[in-house]
């Protein structure tokens, strides 16, 4: 098997792509393209040069080359492309032909579900809490923090609490999945999730969003931004939180309608832990960056590079479990291009 490798300096400085190159070698010839950065098209020729005689390509993490849907044409042995795409697919190459052709297209951006799950969790616990005020009072050299009074608020324990999941997609079965041993109550609005994977996950069905927002005491959003998800957060569904509510948020700002999340966090009605914003960065001067009911960190939920890594080892080991007639775990579909479009019936 000839696998082909189209990696960046960052990739291989940061050794993102050393362990999967590792197991590709193990497997068959390895064949590295290496680009500056993604903007580099001095090696990209060499890359198009070399498509027609890879079994297997793979591409570095988070990286979408600079081709177009014609240039796979020429990829005659090509029975696998892999890489981390965050599906996003259309302007590089036609998944549809790559169907036709029967040849999988693997995407590992669900790989860094457990790290982007596991830093939600972690802001819903340091947001419960009130974890990161008590660490800044420490280290002013005092000690009582306001956080163990904060009437009105979900404050204390997760144990036992009203958890309300937006969306039941990989981030979120993931969280409930984490938060599992906690007894939780948790609920679920996904029209496109059958009943028995919630059933799965010990996770009920709720028949709105806005009726989720308003039984939860911890509403954790799991949306991708899809043209169909664009605000879906929407003011009716903010207003529905009961006051005292916490609101995390690691997706995207883009599903979430702002003025009224902002309008009740400034009331004081509701604190939110918010990993990602709409412009990034905000600006330095943003109230919201220094407001006491909010942990605003700056779009790291799945940024390690242990998980970066993962992405990029998944993408080899599908590879090549597709060339010796395996099932990979991360095959892209028809249906998950037509969701991230926004073409769903």
């Amino acid at each position: 098997m000839h696998f082909l490798v189209l990696e960046t300096d960052s990739h291989r400085q940061r050794k993102y792509t050393d362990e999967g190159c590792a197991f590709l070698e193990a497997h068959g010839e390895v064949e590295i393209v290496r680009q500056i950065d993604q903007q580099d098209r001095e090696a990209f020729p060499q890359f198009l040069k070399r498509i027609p005689v890879a079994d297997g390509i793979v591409i570095g993490p988070w990286h979408r080359p600079a081709t177009t849907p014609q240039d796979w044409q020429s990829a005659e042995r090509m029975k696998v492309l892999a890489g981390t795409f965050d599906n996003r697919f259309n302007d590089w190459v036609n998944l549809q032909e790559l169907a036709d052709r029967d040849v999988p297209l693997i995407d590992t951006s669900r790989s860094m579900t457990p790290s982007v799950a596991e830093f939600a969790l972690a802001m819903t616990l340091n947001l419960i809490r009130d974890i990161p005020e008590s660490l800044y009072l420490a280290r002013q050299g005092k000690w009582k923090s306001y956080a163990w009074n904060k009437p009105g608020f979900v404050h204390g324990d997760l144990t036992g609490r009203r958890v309300g999941l937006a969306g039941f997609g990989s981030i979120n079965r993931s969280y409930a999945e984490l938060i599992a041993p906690f007894k939780c109550t948790t609920r679920s609005y996904d029209p496109y999730v059958a009943d028995a994977a919630l059933a799965a996950h010990d996770v009920e069905r709720a028949p709105s969003l806005v009726e989720l927002a308003a039984s939860s005491e911890v509403f954790v959003i799991g949306l991708p931004p899809t043209p169909t998800t664009q605000q879906i957060i929407s003011r009716e569904v903010i207003n529905a939180l009961p006051r005292g509510a916490l609101f995390v948020l690691v997706t995207r700002m883009a599903v979430v309608e702002q003025d009224p999340l902002w309008k009740r966090i400034e009331a004081g009605e509701i604190a939110a832990a918010i990993d990602v914003f709409a412009p990034e960065p905000p600006p330095p001067d943003a109230w919201f960056r220094r407001h006491p009911n909010v942990l605003a960190t700056p779009h790291i939920a799945g940024g390690t590079d242990f998980c970066h890594r993962r992405c990029f080892t998944d993408a080899c080991k599908d590879a090549v479990a597709v060339l010796t007639g395996n099932e990979p775990r991360f095959q892209a579909t028809l249906w998950d291009d037509a969701c991230y479009q926004g073409k769903l019936d």
